[in-house]
């Protein structure tokens, strides 16, 4: 039932993000022994979140097979108004292409790790928080169905601020949705 209920939020329609956004990816999974490498053996989830002065705006997640400059291009783009939105990224070289893609690119300079200054404040905010929800309320989660738990946590963390309209919003989209497919649709460029 649960499965129904998150499938049905995907049909919603997603507003494109503008204004200043950030795009940053991570990886979701446990520590395995004897794995070594950035992400070996965790899956890749892409984000991109809007800047509202003190808080976060919008966001937009995003299973990945690997952070690559044509996966992550695609899903930056696919998320925001080219030409009303400046986007923010850490210095990783996948993302230099989103200039050649008439987008304002800003690019954090500088080193990486703890101690440095965070030029990606709410796509880290929003990664600690969603990894934080994933663990403490699922205890874990299968990668095949990830996709879903992370439509229902940008369901939730788009309407924060209106708790009222959140039960009868889920309701209508229950009546509406589909029977539970077998495989969820990922980001539409990553799979043909």
């Amino acid at each position: 039932m649960l499965h129904k209920l998150r499938s049905g939020l995907t049909g919603l329609p997603a507003p494109l993000l503008r204004g200043d956004v950030e795009a940053d990816e991570t990886y979701i999974g446990g520590y395995r022994p004897g794995w070594k490498g950035r992400g070996v053996g965790k899956v890749g989830v892409a984000i991109v979140v809007e800047r509202r002065g003190r808080t976060a705006g919008s966001a937009r997640l995003a299973v990945i097979p690997r952070a690559t400059t044509a996966v992550l291009t695609s899903f930056v783009h696919g998320a925001i108004r080219p030409q009303e939105a400046t986007v923010h990224t850490d210095a990783w070289a996948s993302y230099t292409e989103l200039s050649h893609m008439g987008i304002d690119h800003r690019r954090r300079k500088g080193g990486q790790g703890r101690h440095t200054v965070d030029g990606l404040p709410w796509a880290h905010t929003v990664f600690g928080n969603l990894k934080t929800w994933l663990v403490g309320t699922f205890h874990g989660i299968s990668p095949k169905h990830l996709q879903r738990y992370l439509d229902e946590f940008v369901f939730r963390f788009d309407r924060r601020w209106k708790e009222a309209e959140l039960f009868p919003r889920v309701l209508h989209c229950a009546i509406d949705a589909e029977p539970r497919a077998k495989t969820h649709p990922v980001f539409p460029m990553l799979h043909p």
